[in-house]
């Protein structure tokens, strides 16, 4: 398989550009076109440049950029698992293999470490079991912590509320309309509405100290005041004048 180097040196030539003119058209310095083009990559200074230039260079020639650095990484990963098996070759190769003694001279220098190892182990064995206690002490089962139930917080009853004095409240009217009444209202001296309501309509108004209210039309209106329904005002086309103030006995 031809490499990365080859490959767009033979794609240069069949175009007939040289690395100068690859060198103009890249900005890639010359003396790194020709290392890749070699298979020499130290030279170029670091694995992200070289990568760069090869994908650029292939580009300026009409290749597949990316491509062409995914080629590279390939080539490389071959080439890194090949020289793994040859290093560990090599060093099986240095280490010198043992054969056994044939000539008997160390036969008996061997037979005496082999006693004196049996002699210590069985000495070992003898002091374990003189010094190990008859009974060995089980340490004693620790209590376990058991959680008392929470008390529950005594409940203080509440305080009962006194009842507030009564007092003057501030007016409240609300006038529903079931049909056209014109309709003018004064709330502590000043008019705050005039108008004619249409049916269907709810309008409110309040006030401090009195309201005075004008219905050109009371039988289409009912009104509640504080909250209290008054009914009908008067009778169809009957104009009435109503006068409402805080103190219900003063209405």
């Amino acid at each position: 398989m031809q490499t990365v180097g080859e490959i767009l040196r033979s794609e240069r030539e069949k175009k007939g550009i040289s690395i100068k003119d690859v060198e103009a058209a890249t900005s890639i310095r010359a003396l790194y076109i020709n290392a890749i083009e070699e298979s020499d990559y130290k030279i170029v200074p670091g694995e992200v440049y070289l990568k760069g230039f090869i994908r650029n260079y292939a580009n300026f020639l009409g290749l597949n950029g990316p491509g062409m650095v995914d080629l590279y990484r390939q080539q490389q990963t071959a080439s890194q698992s090949n020289v793994i098996p040859e290093a560990a070759a090599s060093t099986t190769a240095s280490v010198p293999s043992s054969k056994p003694d044939t000539t008997g001279e160390g036969t008996g220098s061997a037979k005496w470490i082999i006693g004196g190892i049996a002699i210590a182990a069985i000495a070992g064995v003898l002091w374990w079991v003189n010094a190990r206690p008859a009974n060995p002490a089980v340490p004693a089962p620790q209590p376990s912590a058991q959680v008392q139930p929470a008390t529950p917080a005594p409940v203080i009853p509440a305080k009962p509320v006194p009842n507030p004095v009564p007092q003057a409240q501030p007016i409240q009217i609300i006038a529903k309309f079931s049909g056209e009444c014109w309709t003018q209202v004064i709330a502590d001296g000043k008019e705050i509405f005039e108008g004619i309501p249409r049916s269907g309509d709810s309008l409110t108004w309040n006030a401090n100290n009195n309201m005075t209210i004008k219905f050109g039309n009371a039988g289409s209106v009912e009104a509640n005041y504080n909250g209290q329904p008054l009914g009908k005002l008067g009778g169809v086309g009957e104009v009435v004048v109503k006068t409402f103030t805080a103190n219900p006995q003063k209405q």
